[in-house]
């Protein structure tokens, strides 16, 4: 069923019930009905802005840069349940590389929350800054209510962003029809439904916390998150409202499991983004016994591909548990070019993207006819779960943020001070794993300090991708051909070896 269907029928029979709290705003599911059919339509009348996207020119489209401000629900809504298309921006990104993703998709109209347009202005599209109730209800208060539209299903709905080996994510472009898809298979599984109400704790500019925003409104339960992660304040949002249901990454489950009286009132875990280790599997165990853990591995550009459900308390005699599960229903999954028993990861299914808008590397989403892969290599065992032995591209995932080193050691080396840098992903309890840059300085000039090379990151690259750790060092381990061995300069670095020195 559309998003719309459900979302109209829900404003029409239970126009009280909660449908979301963001940042301690609530929002009625009448409330949230009215509000994103009318906002629908005043994008929808906007003077269409010319675009060189071909695949975005006889839709209306808009952008927002807002994180997870409290107003984010209407405006979320207009898209997923609308006619309109949105292009879902990342906050924590540079101004100046927003501003050039802005240039080369060309919405109709920028919305801006929390922060100033100034960097926006001048361009080809209208920005408008959006603070809380009163600006929105002034926005379209000319406009009737009517019946959300159905668009079809080959409309697109969605222009998100996946990372790349360069400093500019690559822009992909969703259709209604894979998230059709998506909550058809995800009833079932997920067993969604109006008493589910879910605490997502990510960034909704990130696909684990928007899917379960989406999923939630679908079902016609009550969806939480908070405006920024506080573990404390989670658990209390969880504990008060007696949620059923918890989604997020393996480090946030591991922060909100020191608080676990909070969580017993929940009935399903959600995760992805990382592997779910036996250990923390075990403690939510003994923390929501009543709780079933599902985990999920997917890709932005494939959808889910496998998933797997865990007993509480049971880690190390579920099937699965070592691997990333079986294949999610109505996914094909096979193995190509394998070498002892693994190879790269080919999936078949109706949630895949299409292509990318624009890509600046080699990396990414690879299609053969039906099949499509972004390059992770697995292993099938004999009861036939996944196990992912590589990421593509060498990709770490730290607290379920996918960040490929070649970016960073990038921006890095662009430093007048730095010579040389490698930047490592290091097993993490927490995180699963953390960014460590080592550096070797330029022989003349002065040395910048710890905040130097931290301020110069967080120029050009979001939060999470600054290492955590920096370390110095003169001489390299080398392989044969004359490249950095990262595994030996990995292994100095879990040793604590002399070669390095902490910055």
């Amino acid at each position: 069923m559309p998003l719309s269907a459900a979302l109209s029928r829900h404003g029409r029979e239970r126009p009280d019930a909660c449908a979301a709290v963001i940042g301690g705003r609530a929002v009625s599911y009448g409330a949230l009905t009215s509000r994103a059919s009318r906002l629908s339509r005043y994008i929808s009348a906007l003077p269409r802005v010319p675009r060189s996207q071909k695949a975005l020119r006889d839709v209306p489209v808009f952008a927002v840069i807002m994180g997870n401000h409290p107003m984010i629900t209407e405006f979320l809504a207009a898209a997923l349940a609308g006619e309109c298309c949105i292009i879902l921006l990342d906050p924590l990104l540079p101004s100046d590389q927003l501003g050039a993703m802005l240039d080369q998709l060309s919405p109709d109209i920028l919305f801006v929350a929390g922060q100033g347009t100034a960097p926006f202005e001048g361009r080809a599209f209208s920005v408008m800054r959006t603070e809380g109730d009163v600006d929105l209800d002034r926005l379209i208060a000319d406009i009737p209510t009517t019946p959300l539209i159905e668009a079809c299903d080959d409309a697109p709905f969605l222009v998100a962003f996946t990372s790349g080996t360069t400093s500019r994510p690559k822009a992909f472009l969703r259709q209604r029809h894979s998230w059709r898809t998506s909550f058809a298979a995800g009833r079932a599984h997920f067993e969604t439904g109006p008493n589910l109400h879910t605490l997502s704790p990510g960034p909704l500019a990130h696909g684990l916390s928007l899917y379960a925003f989406a999923e939630t409104l679908e079902a016609g339960a009550t969806f939480y998150a908070p405006e920024k992660f506080n573990a404390a304040e989670c658990a209390a949002v969880i504990a008060e409202n007696q949620l059923a249901r918890l989604v997020c990454v393996p480090s946030v489950l591991d922060a909100l499991c020191r608080h676990s009286e909070a969580l017993r009132s929940l009935r399903q875990i959600t995760t992805a983004g990382a592997k779910l280790e036996d250990n923390l599997l075990r403690r939510i165990g003994g923390i929501a016994q009543q709780a079933r853990v599902t985990e999920y591995y997917g890709a932005s550009e494939l959808g889910f591909v496998t998933t797997v459900s865990h007993d509480p308390g049971a880690a190390e005699d579920t099937p699965g548990s070592a691997g990333v599960g079986y294949p999610f229903p109505g996914v094909d999954i096979t193995l190509r070019s394998c070498t002892d028993g693994a190879g790269t990861v080919w999936v078949r299914s109706a949630l895949m993207i299409d292509s990318y808008l624009w890509q600046d590397d080699t990396l990414g989403l690879q299609r053969d006819g039906d099949w499509g892969s972004v390059g992770d290599i697995g292993r099938i065992d004999e009861d036939g779960c996944l196990h992912l032995v590589s990421r593509a591209g060498g990709m770490v995932i730290s607290g379920g943020n996918n960040i490929y080193p070649d970016e960073v050691m990038t921006c890095l080396q662009r430093h007048s001070a730095v010579k040389q840098a490698c930047v490592v992903g290091i097993p993490d309890a927490a995180l699963g794993q953390t960014l460590v840059a080592v550096l070797e300085w330029e022989e003349e000039g002065p040395q910048p300090t710890l905040a130097d090379l931290r301020d110069h990151c967080r120029a050009q690259l979001q939060k999470y991708k600054v290492p955590r750790r920096f370390l110095i060092t003169s001489e390299w381990p080398m392989t044969s051909s004359g490249k950095i061995a990262t595994g030996q300069l990995t292994h100095w670095i879990m040793q604590e070896d002399e070669q390095l020195a902490p910055l």
